[in-house]
């Protein structure tokens, strides 16, 4: 255990475990069920994502029957000599109340429209835009450093989810789930905040399928933290999603529930009781009773791509569980041809580690979204897409 993370266990009350020694013997259920081939897979990928929505995350609004989409735009400087379009897209969405309105702000290479479609990541944001704006005169800030990623060749889309469901146990139904008749009390397997901010993200999809610019199949979604937790429900939900990532998540995120390690389904539910639906909190203290467990995510996401990045020093997120979620993924990416992976490939502090369609890396330092992260998930993307970083 490093300094750092001796301070944290220190600081932490004693119910917290950051010993590795101290992790319970566990058994995780089984990923497969009865399929036995690609062909079987689907039934079995859509009985994890129903036992997801029972027990963890609850069932979120449909997708409208109805969406128009107004933009608007400006070229902004990206401080390297080139030119970017910032967009700024109205969605709006036909819902049983009436029209549902929220905004996406996109940052893409000025004039793509002319060359051929453009792959982008959704960035799920949790901070409201009033207090921490994407700015366009920051090209290379770290949570979004929109300069590097557009010389790359894409486009990145910030989903505020304060337009959606504000991330507050007290005001996250005033919105969306209102506008669905989801407000109020909520049955065992209600829509929690986490499940509706992924639907928002998968709005932006539809609006790539009709941006003459933006490539439909290529878009990677992906958040930070709480927003992390939130990215990795919407690609298991949204297969239109290639690339799923999940940075720093932790618990109810990538990091596997039953090892109780740093934060724990008993503490996140009582600190956030309206991330995730109520039946959940049958699970605090009571990890091996639930019938699913994060690795589960990672294999839904089979046979497209899934990228977890953890913190060194981010012992709160457990580490080494969410990079044992992609390891513990194994039977379904193999039904695809892809190889194992094993427990002693994590990668070292600054290191990354790719099999097949899936990639892990350690970032040294803490809980954040860096411009050491973006790099790697921006040649990740290249290399799953079949392309060259530019």
């Amino acid at each position: 255990m490093t300094a750092l993370m001796l301070l944290a266990a220190l600081a932490a009350p004693p119910e917290f475990n950051y010993d590795e020694a101290e992790v319970p013997d566990y058994t995780l259920p089984d990923v497969l069920g009865d399929a036995d081939s690609p062909e079987d897979w689907p039934g079995r990928r859509a009985e994890i994502v129903r036992l997801f929505e029972q027990h963890v995350y609850g069932v979120a609004p449909p997708a409208p029957e109805k969406v128009t989409f107004e933009t608007r735009s400006k070229t902004v400087d990206a401080g390297d000599g080139r030119e970017v379009e910032w967009r700024t897209v109205t969605i709006t969405n036909q819902t049983p109340s009436g029209p549902f309105t929220h905004e996406v702000e996109v940052f893409l290479p000025a004039g793509a429209s002319a060359k051929k479609p453009v792959g982008s990541f959704a960035l799920i944001r949790y901070t409201p835009r009033s207090k921490d704006p994407i700015a366009p005169d920051e090209p290379e800030r770290g949570y979004c450093p929109w300069g590097p990623i557009t010389a790359a060749g894409y486009a990145v889309a910030v989903v505020y989810v304060d337009d959606v469901a504000p991330d507050d146990k007290t005001r996250f139904d005033s919105k969306l789930l209102k506008a669905y008749g989801m407000d109020g009390e909520r049955p065992l397997d209600g829509c929690g905040a986490l499940a509706a901010w992924g639907w928002a993200a998968s709005r932006f999809v539809d609006y790539c399928e009709q941006a003459e610019d933006l490539d439909a199949g290529r878009v990677a979604v992906l958040g930070h933290s709480r927003a992390g937790k939130a990215a990795w429900w919407a690609g298991v939900r949204d297969d239109r999603f290639s690339i799923v990532i999940s940075n720093n998540s932790g618990c109810g995120g990538a990091a596997l529930s039953r090892r109780r390690f740093g934060e724990t389904v008993a503490r996140i539910n009582s600190s956030f009781p309206h991330w995730f639906c109520p039946q959940f909190d049958a699970y605090n203290g009571n990890e091996d009773a639930l019938p699913i467990d994060q690795h589960m995510l990672a294999a839904a996401v089979a046979p497209r791509a899934v990228y977890v990045a953890s913190a060194a020093e981010d012992a709160w997120a457990d580490p080494r569980g969410e990079f044992l979620s992609l390891v513990e993924a194994n039977p379904a990416f193999e039904l695809f041809g892809d190889p194992a992976l094993r427990p002693e490939d994590r990668p070292e502090v600054g290191g990354t580690v790719v099999r097949g369609r899936r990639g892990s890396h350690l970032r040294p330092g803490g809980h954040g979204l860096e411009r050491f992260d973006w790099d790697r998930y921006l040649e990740f993307a290249a290399a799953y897409w079949g392309e060259e970083i530019k």
